[in-house]
């Protein structure tokens, strides 16, 4: 066993920054004593290499701000030898030396230790291609690399980014800040290799908003010389890219090779060996940082994780073992918990990822849940997605992923915290975390993950993590109509979950079903639902915040008036009426405006503030369908803010009705009871208003029943006869029966499931529609009184009249049908 060395020690340090520079720093605070000398090649010896995109973008304008330590500075507060411009040419462990050479003078020594620490970092990938070499192609890995590229982006205009990882986004973004056009280019199909696919389409969605021309599932070939300065790289696809400046962000390779040719022990991707107090192959010799392997701490494997966090703490363990020997604490290893912030997005990961675990043959679960990054009813809250993965025979976490617009830090500290101490989905329900308004919830995200985790364990959900194919499952929407309409889902029949009690016999029980909303939660209620009515149900783990994929922007001609750009309200000419949607979760927003924009004066803007993200798309498709001009839309860190103005000289939603009359449209009487029937009634109907007209559809007799509720009201004063009619009846259009082959209502279910996998409308959509254009339903009094129907039995929206109210609007319209 080692003890604490209280001999004057000569400790030689290979390389500065994170790892180096710490492990300097350490041994000198625990020994006052020990000859401590700092070999670094470049002329810095500890910076802060993760803010050097930032400096480029000009968000860090300080450029000494990155310099944490300067050689005098470490040799003041250290009294250490900092030997900067010196590189270390080979080691002899026999005669425990080190050959140093100076860069400027090109002067060698032989250099004597008694322990070494090797922290000579990672170096980026290069690879061999063709044009590989040529001005105009740079790597980012120290501060004379940040110097050079902020100078050539100051003359550029197009700029290719190679590498979708962690600093090709964060030079894609910083770009954009200093208005280049900036093409980003992937080898594999999606951003962010280290996180799962479907945890990084909402940064890729960011960064089209943002204007980067982005390419997935394609890579470089080579480069040749263009035209003038530029740069033409050639994909593997066959395209080209022409730009003026590339940077090369494609991964980083540890500079081993000293450690090679010393003879000591490497890992299979060329990673120095260590063990728990960063001890390689040979005791005396120590390696932390980027070039260094070490453990993994949830599976027990090799680990290694070229991030700053890690190279500081190895660079402290090993000095503290070469002081204190075994006393000293071992490494813990290291899990990879990492961020990174696309425009107003943040995305980061802990632990194991999906892909991960499947390499590795872990029997593991999933789930995905959407909550907000504080309470949702206090301003700003936004909308913040957790991926939570976990052992099947324990529980235990292995692995987190996050993304949103605030808060997404947080809640990876937590995951990182929670892997680290082993603890399972079972103590993430109950952890007690920071609470107030405007920090939390009273049911952090947290929680809610560990919710969601326990309820597929539990069995009380099954989940389902894909989109189905809708010719083996009923695909149920559960999203208010309002949204379907802006957003429909590819082959879904959309019944909204306030009513799907009421509709049970729309779907069928000997087909499987998978429910899907806006963010999970109520695909999962919608799925205890159904499960207990018998069916054989899944809910879609994510929603279609998840599920959806990302889209190019819709252009500006599309989604705005013609005019609105270029010919804004004048100020002070038009009256602004604010709304406030943040917290709402999809289709709340929507919902409210549609309301509020009904209400509006000619002239008047509607303001909207939404925290919902696809909020953004939703408005302008909203105000193009409802007749409203769609003055701006613009995002800011999240929150979306809206303006839409009322143009016309009546509200966009008004009843054609109210407008004057211009003889067109129908007036129809639906004497018919019967499903078909009654949906060509409406067909016609809507159709009528669609081309500029007006309808009325006149129930009589057999045809109220189409207006019936599904539930009967308790009317206690309604006589004997009345109620057994009642009881005879069809209730409501759930009930009505086909004119021809209705056979005992098998007809009539073969007949809803062929529309529905035909995508044509059913009769609910039709009526629904039919009010929201502004049809007149009117129930006759007479055919009421003789049937026993009281107007408390019928849907709302529906008008009482007589044979004059149907002869009044017959004389408005050119054609008058019987049904």
């Amino acid at each position: 066993m080692n003890t604490p060395n209280t001999s004057k020690q000569r400790i030689v340090i290979i390389g500065g920054v994170a790892g180096g520079a710490s492990a300097a720093a350490r041994a000198r605070r625990l020994d006052e004593e020990a000859q401590i000398t700092l070999i670094e090649r470049g002329p810095d010896v500890s910076f802060a290499n993760c803010g050097l995109p930032y400096h480029i973008g000009g968000e860090i304008e300080d450029r000494s701000k990155l310099s944490v330590q300067t050689p005098d500075s470490l040799k003041a507060q250290l009294a250490i030898d900092v030997r900067a411009r010196t590189e270390a040419v080979s080691i002899d462990r026999a005669a425990k030396t080190v050959q140093i050479r100076n860069l400027e003078t090109g002067k060698e020594e032989d250099m004597a230790y008694d322990k070494l620490i090797l922290s000579p970092g990672a170096s980026p990938l290069k690879p061999p291609l063709e044009g590989i070499d040529l001005p105009g192609i740079h790597t980012l890995r120290n501060l004379q690399d940040m110097d050079r590229i902020k100078e050539a982006a100051s003359a550029a205009q197009r700029v290719l980014v190679i590498g979708a990882g962690f600093i090709g986004l964060e030079m894609a973004e910083q770009l954009v800040h200093l208005d280049k056009q900036v093409t980003l280019v992937e080898l594999v199909d999606q951003v962010l290799p280290q996180m799962d696919p479907e945890m990084v389409r909402i940064v890729q969605q960011e960064l089209m908003d943002n204007g980067v021309n982005l390419l997935l599932g394609d890579g470089i070939s080579g480069f040749a010389k263009g035209e003038g300065s530029a740069l033409q790289a050639k994909l593997n696809s066959g395209k080209s890219i022409n730009a003026d400046l590339v940077l090369l962000s494609i991964g980083v390779r540890p500079e081993s090779g000293l450690a090679k040719d010393a003879g000591l022990e490497l890992g299979q991707r060329g990673h120095i060996k260590t063990n728990a107090y960063m001890q390689t192959s040979d005791p005396d010799i120590y390696a932390v940082g980027d070039v260094s392997e070490n453990i993994d701490p949830i599976l027990e494997g090799p680990a290694a994780i070229p991030l700053g966090g890690p190279a500081n703490r190895q660079g402290r363990t090993a000095a503290d073992h070469i002081i204190n020997g075994d006393l000293a604490r071992p490494y813990p290893g290291s899990i990879g918990t990492a961020i990174v912030r696309v425009f107003d997005i943040s995305a980061g990961v802990t632990g194991h990822t999906e892909k991960r675990l499947k390499q590795l043959g872990i029997d593991y679960d999933k789930t995905i849940v959407t909550d907000y990054n504080h309470a949702s009813y206090f301003p700003g809250a936004t909308h913040l997605t957790l991926k939570l993965l976990w052992e099947k025979s324990t529980g235990r976490v292995l692995g987190g992923q996050a993304n949103g617009y605030e808060g997404v830090d947080k809640r990876l500290d937590v995951l990182a915290t929670a892997i680290k101490g082993k603890l399972t989905i079972q103590d993430l329900e109950h952890l007690e975390l920071a609470y107030a308004p405007p920090f939390g919830s009273a049911k952090d995200p947290i929680n809610t993950a560990g919710f969601s985790a326990n309820n597929i364990t539990s069995g009380a959900v099954t989940p389902a993590y894909d989109l189905p194919d809708p010719a083996t499952v009923q695909l149920v929407d559960v999203r208010p109509q309002a949204m379907v309409e802006l957003k429909p889902i590819p082959g879904a029949k959309n019944i909204p979950y306030p009513e799907l009690r009421k509709r049970l016999d729309e779907l069928d029980r000997s087909k499987p079903v998978v429910t899907i909303c806006a963010l999970g939660k109520m695909s999962y209620f919608a799925a205890r639902v159904l499960s207990q009515n018998g069916f054989d149900v899944k809910a879609h783990v994510g929603g279609w915040k998840v599920a959806e994929q990302p889209e190019s922007p819709t252009s500006t001609e599309t989604t705005m008036s013609d005019n609105s750009a270029s010919n804004p309200p004048a100020a002070g000419s038009s009256e602004t009426v604010s709304l406030d949607c943040t917290g709402m979760a999809c289709p709340g927003p929507i919902l409210r405006v549609k309301a509020a924009a009904a209400e509006l004066k000619p002239g008047q803007v509607l303001e909207v503030r939404a925290s919902d993200a696809g909020f953004k798309n939703d408005l302008p498709a909203f105000c193009k369908a409802n007749g409203y001009e769609c003055i701006s839309v613009e995002k800011d860190k999240g929150i979306v803010v809206g303006r839409l103005q009322q143009t016309g000289s009546t509200p966009a939603t008004a009843a054609p009705s109210a407008v004057a009359s211009n003889g067109k449209g129908s007036t129809i009487v639906v004497f018919s009871g019967e499903l078909d029937k009654a949906m060509a009634s409406f067909v016609i109907a809507n159709g009528a208003v669609a081309m500029g007209g007006k309808a009325t559809l006149f129930f009589t007799f057999w045809g109220l029943n189409v207006l019936r509720k599904d539930r009967a009201p308790v009317i206690p004063e309604k006589s004997f006869m009345d109620k057994m009619f009642g009881w005879m009846l069809p209730r409501g259009v759930h009930k009505l029966p086909l004119s021809k082959m209705h056979m005992g209502g098998m007809g009539t279910k073969m007949m809803k499931d062929r529309m529905a996998a035909k995508k044509l409308p059913n009769l609910p959509d039709l009526m629904q529609t039919a009010k929201e254009a502004g049809i007149r339903l009117v129930a006759c009094t007479m055919s009421m009184e003789a049937m026993g129907i009281r107007e408390e039995e019928l849907i709302d929206g529906v008008e009482l009249g007589g044979v004059a109210e149907y002869l009044g609007a017959a004389s408005e319209t050119n054609a008058n049908l019987f049904i």
